[in-house]
Formats: C-alpha cells, sequence, structure tokens
C-alpha cells in the first residue's frame, strides 16, 4: 500500500503541482506535508494572504477618492478584523480545494515530516512520533524556504515581526520599520502605508528592488513617497530593542536610534533543506540549495528538486513551471528547458512593478547592445478611466534582430500585463510584431503596442 511511482515532499506551489500533474500521466503519487495545512508558504503564509490584504488596501485608497467618481456615502471606515477575516476566507477556501483536488486526483497524502532514507524510501515522521515508510522510485524535493532573521533582531511576533506575523497583526500601527526593501519588504510597505501607517523602508543595498530594472524603480519610489512611506536606501542596520514602552528601538550606522510602533524584519528568506536526509542519502548541495541539472535531477538519479531550494527565482510561479518540468522528465517525456529569462516576475505593491528578462544595467555589464522603447500610461484613456495613470511599459531589444531583451512595467495592472511578454519572448517575439498587433481599445494594453510603436516609427497618441 506504500509503494508509489513518485514521492513529493512538500505540498506548496511546487510540490502540490508537481503531484498532480505525475497523477494525469498516469504515476501512482504520494504527497508528504509536515505542516498542518497544504499549499506552503504561499498560500498559508505568502502569497495569498498578502495578496488579499494588499486588495483591501487598493480598495481602500479607492474610498478616498468617492467624490472624484460621483459618490456620496459620508466618511469612509474600515474594519480591520473583518479584513482579516476576509482574508482567512480566502486561505481556507484554497486549502479546502487543494485537499479535492488530492483526492480527485487519487494522490495519497501523507502528514508528517519526510526524510530521505536511502535508495527508494522515504520515512513519515507523524506528530506524535509514528514513523511510517514509502518506497518510491523517484521523489521530488519541494520542501520550499523559511523567512530568514538577523541574529541581532529575532523577532519575537508582538512588536518585532516576520512576513509570518504580519498578515494576521491585529490592528494598523501609528508607524512601523520595514528592515529590507526586497519584494516581501515593499509590498507590505505599500500595504500599510496606504492604511496610514507611518512606514520606514531601511535597504542596505543602494536601490530597494535591487533585481529590478533601475529606471522601473524610481517611478515605483515617486509613487511609494505619496503613500506614507520614506525610504533610506545605502543604509546599514546595527541594533533593533524593544523598549519599555512597548515600542522598537531602531538604529542605523550614523544615525540615532528611532522609535518605531511596529518592526517587519524581510531580509530574504532560506532553502528548507537541513533534516530531510540529504546528506545520508549523498544529495549534493551548494551554500544550503541542493544542485540539479537543467532537468531538476539531482546529484542522486532518483532525487528530483525544484523551487527555493535549488538556486533559480524564488517565485511561486517558477517552482510550480520547474515541478511540470520535472515530473514530465520522469515519466519519461522529453519537456523543453525553461528559459529564466521569460520568467515572469511580479510586485503586488501599488502600482505593481513585473518584469522578464535583463534590465538596463545588467546589459551594460553584459555589453550587449540594446534599444529602449518606452511609453507612459498617462496619455491612455483607460488608464485616466481607472485612475491608473501613473508608470509605463519599457522593452528592451537587440537593434540588429529586433528580438525582446527585457520587459518592464510599472502600473496598477502590470502583473496582469506582464504575461504577453513572456509568451512573446518563449515564440521570438520581435518587438515589430508587438508593435503590428491589434490591442483593443480602450485598454491598458493597449499601452504595450504604443511602447513598440516608438521602437517602428513613433508612438501615435504622444
Amino acid at each position: 500500500m506504500n509503494s508509489y511511482d513518485l514521492v513529493v515532499i512538500g505540498s506548496g506551489p511546487g510540490g502540490e503541482v508537481g503531484a498532480i500533474r505525475a497523477a494525469q500521466l498516469g504515476l501512482k503519487v504520494a504527497l508528504v506535508e509536515k505542516a498542518p495545512h497544504l499549499g506552503g508558504t504561499c498560500l498559508n503564509w505568502g502569497c495569498i494572504p498578502t495578496k488579499a490584504l494588499l486588495e483591501s488596501a487598493k480598495t481602500w485608497d479607492k474610498l478616498q477618492h468617492l467624490e472624484e467618481l460621483g459618490f456620496r456615502s459620508g466618511t469612509p471606515a474600515y474594519d480591520w478584523a473583518k479584513i482579516l477575516t476576509r482574508k482567512d476566507t480566502v486561505v481556507d477556501q484554497q486549502r479546502k480545494g487543494l485537499r479535492f483536488l488530492m483526492k480527485k486526483n487519487k494522490i495519497d497524502v501523507h502528514e508528517g515530516h519526510g526524510r530521505l532514507a536511502g535508495r527508494g524510501k522515504v520515512t513519515v515522521t507523524a506528530d506524535g512520533g509514528k514513523i511510517t515508510t514509502l518506497e518510491t522510485k523517484k521523489v521530488l524535493l519541494a520542501t520550499g524556504s523559511r523567512v530568514r532573521e538577523l541574529p541581532f533582531a529575532q523577532s519575537n511576533g508582538k512588536t518585532i515581526l516576520t512576513s509570518d506575523h504580519v498578515i494576521s497583526i491585529d490592528h494598523i500601527p501609528e508607524s512601523m520599520a520595514v528592515i529590507g526593501g526586497g519584494v516581501v519588504g515593499i509590498e507590505f510597505a505599500s500595504l500599510f502605508g496606504r492604511f496610514g501607517t507611518k512606514v520606514t523602508v531601511i535597504e542596505m543595498a543602494p536601490q530597494i528592488l535591487p533585481f529590478e530594472d533601475a529606471e522601473a524603480v524610481k517611478e515605483l519610489e515617486r509613487c511609494l513617497k505619496k503613500q506614507n512611506i520614506t525610504i533610506e536606501t545605502g543604509t546599514k542596520l546595527t541594533a533593533v530593542a524593544e523598549t519599555k514602552s512597548g515600542k522598537v528601538s531602531v538604529t542605523t550606522e550614523g544615525k540615532e536610534a528611532r522609535e518605531f510602533s511596529r518592526v517587519l524584519v524581510s531580509i530574504g528568506r532560506e532553502p528548507v533543506t537541513n533534516d530531510c536526509g540529504l546528506e545520508q542519502s549523498g544529495v549534493k548541495t551548494e551554500k544550503g540549495f541542493v544542485t540539479v541539472d537543467a532537468h531538476y535531477r539531482t546529484s542522486v538519479e532518483w532525487v528530483y528538486a525544484i523551487g527555493d531550494i535549488i538556486n533559480t527565482p524564488a517565485l511561486a510561479h517558477t517552482a510550480s513551471a520547474e515541478a511540470i518540468h520535472a515530473v514530465e522528465v520522469i515519466a519519461g517525456h522529453h519537456p523543453p528547458v525553461i528559459d529564466y529569462l521569460a520568467n515572469p516576475s511580479a510586485i503586488y505593491c501599488y502600482p505593481e512593478i513585473a518584469s522578464i528578462g535583463h534590465t538596463e544595467q545588467t546589459l551594460k555589464t553584459k555589453g550587449i547592445e540594446y534599444k529602449a522603447a518606452k511609453f507612459p500610461f498617462a496619455p491612455m484613456a483607460k488608464a485616466k478611466i481607472e485612475g491608473a495613470t501613473d508608470g509605463f511599459v519599457k522593452i528592451l531589444y537587440g537593434p540588429k534582430y529586433r528580438e525582446l531583451l527585457g520587459v518592464h512595467i510599472v502600473n496598477a495592472r502590470a502583473t496582469e500585463m506582464i504575461a504577453e511578454f513572456s509568451l512573446g519572448k518563449i515564440l521570438e517575439t520581435t518587438v515589430d510584431e508587438i508593435g503590428h498587433t491589434i490591442h483593443p481599445h480602450p485598454t491598458l494594453s493597449e499601452t504595450v503596442m504604443e511602447a513598440a510603436h516608438t521602437a517602428i516609427g513613433g508612438a501615435i497618441h504622444m
């Protein structure tokens, strides 16, 4: 009964997708999860709850401008407890949906800590200590990542928080220091800033969102400053301590200590590769990441690894794509190798940032010739209608073959718009072909066409 074609360890967006795809391909599959719920960080503490809260922040922001839209409804107010309840309801619905999908696809779910236990064996240790041994032909490791903490700023779940804690904070704080200007830090800064918190983002690097295009980040910073957010880059944190008054003292290099109601530490995540039986089974790692080839095979031929535990972009949709590729290889198929330059980055602050491919900085560093075609949203009728005039579409393309080298979008709907370019990159689309593609009017996507028009003779509406 405990013999399988594939055992998947971890049920996040990599593991659950891999398990389902494997079952669709006719494999007998088991899914192992140590947390109380399926879905991993993305569903339970990350992507889904944060986006539910961000949607409430966006709605609250819109309510501040009802009169401009022609409505009278008195003084708007929010109920934070109900906002949290709505977030929890969305998460719970998705959890139930995942359980249903496991049953639908006849995937056995084993609850407990999964470990490699020698060739073709996985042990599952339940909370009570009972150990179940599963026999399997292949294993897919999808154990994900955990919050990285600072040794001198350990979270306490009350005043010094991580992203795991802050999604359930019981009130909107008066002030907040966000330590780290990466994706998580900026999303929460935008969330709380729009609800009225005075937010200070402290980032050691010269730029927040250091992997995004500098011009796109500059445009985002301009918008964030209107949301009660102060951004301090090139700033080194030296001390964080809870005060007697219940606030938090934050000290940065060259400045006196400042007090904040809450501190969010968001300095990144680290792969969960400890206590998985990797060493005992001979699975090689490097700097905490599992070493894999282009098809996600580890150094042990029966073990595959995907998602945050390998050195690729730590994104939910990336893990899902890697999982599908890996299980198709396991099932004897020959899927194309993933092109990570077509892998979209999506950041859900307001406005959003989305991108694929190279930034201007990386193209210059690599000595790759390029041209840039850019068009703002401000002139577009639909942008005015939706109140989404901030930002632009920027297309970086090769001067000879006109191929896409990178695309960067800053706008309220950027994360929805980037998929057009992901497909275009896979299909080797040129900037000219995008410009000659009819886009519906009036839409925000027309801005894509206008940006491409600047590369083929000039934009029409500017």
